[in-house]
């Protein structure tokens, strides 16, 4: 019977591991982010996605390479994450999360451009393009989320365990799929515009829910999903307990409302502050020394029943009345 040799049987054990990898990463296609989608691409768009899957295989192959060098560790070198293998098995698994964090932002960048340039047409004609509040629903939640999986990326990499390393990653990859798949949901919705569509997605909130959540916050009731779990006995800001301070309110409820649906509330770059007050859960915006700064920041939140608020030493006081005691100061 004939034998191979001995030099040839070690490269095929060698190259074992990369050949599975590539079974695994031969499942990898562009209809898995767009199976529920009808959206056409362009080749420039095109291009991009391929290279996002083949980073995904690579990824993938990189992936398993690193769970097969960890499962060769004995029991010691896993506890004690000292040895030279431990090392390599871990810095392959930080590239594949690296590589799996390319991949994801590449499609992402692809669906968010082509929202982008819907928004743009629609600011061209000025055109609020009514109704479209489902679509702007998906692209803050999508935001949101892809965020959320950047900050577990960050954490892969400063962690030096293993199998720490590999349920963060996890949390980090569902994160970004469900970012591309939001994503690509408000791209769908934009391109169908005019017409609106039941287009039966999981997990999908009705348009008249959505529009209640986005038009009318401090009227209407919220669904119970978009509350939150926030401490009633949280301090007043340290900030508030100085100086008079005005701020712009943009919310306000007697329950805690969510992260998620204030990132839909609210567009901006400025901080989110939190006060629970006269049993009412008040949100604002900004911490201006002169009712003018403060205006300005409300005219520009463009949230519709935004208003200016002043607080002295931590306790809220009428803006008129906080108006008056900074002119005299000023006057003394």
């Amino acid at each position: 019977m004939f034998k191979f040799p001995k030099r040839f049987c070690s490269v095929v054990l060698f190259l074992l591991p990369f050949i599975q990898a590539d079974k695994l990463a031969s499942q990898n296609d562009i209809r898995q982010y767009t199976k529920e989608l009808n959206i056409k691409f362009d080749i420039l768009e095109t291009k991009k996605l391929d290279r996002a899957i083949k980073i995904l295989d690579e990824a993938d192959a990189t992936f398993e390479n690193a769970n097969q060098m960890y499962d060769q560790l004995s029991v010691v070198d896993k506890k004690e994450r000292a040895s030279d293998e431990y090392n390599k098995a871990h810095k392959t698994l930080l590239k594949a999360s690296e590589l799996y964090k390319e991949a994801h932002k590449i499609i992402y960048d692809v669906f968010k451009l082509k929202a982008d340039d819907f928004w743009k047409k629609m600011a061209k004609v000025n055109h609020r393009a009514a109704g479209m509040d489902k679509a702007r629903y998906y692209e803050g939640k999508a935001l949101k989320e892809l965020n959320r999986s950047l900050i577990r990326r960050e954490q892969v990499l400063e962690t030096d365990r293993f199998e720490y390393a590999l349920i963060i990653m996890n949390d980090a990859l569902g994160l970004e799929k469900l970012a591309v798949r939001d994503e690509g949901r408000a791209v769908q919705i934009c391109l169908d515009y005019p017409v609106e569509y039941n287009y039966g997605w999981d997990d999908d909130k009705p348009l008249e829910e959505i529009v209640s959540i986005m038009r009318d916050p401090a009227v209407n009731e919220p669904p119970e999903d978009i509350f939150a779990t926030v401490d009633k006995e949280t301090e007043v800001d340290s900030v508030l307990l100085r100086e008079i301070i005005f701020k712009v309110q943009i919310a306000a409820h007697t329950s805690p409302l969510s992260n998620e649906y204030l990132d839909i509330l609210y567009k901006g770059d400025l901080r989110i502050d939190m006060i629970f007050e006269d049993n009412w859960y008040k949100y604002s915006i900004g911490r201006y020394f002169s009712y003018d700064e403060a205006e300005a920041t409300r005219r520009e939140c463009d949230i519709k029943k935004a208003f200016v608020v002043a607080y002295e030493g931590g306790k809220h006081i009428p803006t008129q009345e906080a108006i008056r005691i900074l002119e005299q100061q000023e006057s003394q």
